[in-house]
């Protein structure tokens, strides 16, 4: 082989290598971008969640309060029953 050939395949081989280097230096820059895109994302979610999960937390105390007033309000509601009976038989 003649020394210019040679000189053209190397000259061509680091071409190659040079513009492998870049493409994967894109690739990996890419990739990065798409990392910090995706965790931003997944930060709302969980976001997300916990807001839904406190609001769960609240309905469920709202709901046993409920439950707590219906009771009493059920006991109260027996109570003047009772009493309305006893002021019946004693008439």
């Amino acid at each position: 082989m003649s020394t210019g050939l040679i000189i053209l395949i190397v000259v061509v081989v680091l071409v190659l290598l040079v513009l492998a280097a870049i493409a994967a230096r894109k690739a990996k820059a890419r990739r990065e971008v798409e990392r910090q895109r995706l965790s931003e994302q997944a930060g709302g979610h969980r976001q997300e969640a916990d807001l839904h999960a406190s609001k769960a937390q609240e309905r469920e105390q709202e709901a046993r309060e409920a439950a707590e007033r219906a009771e009493r309000e059920r006991e109260l509601s027996q109570h003047h029953g009772e009493k309305a009976d006893d002021l019946e038989q004693k008439l």
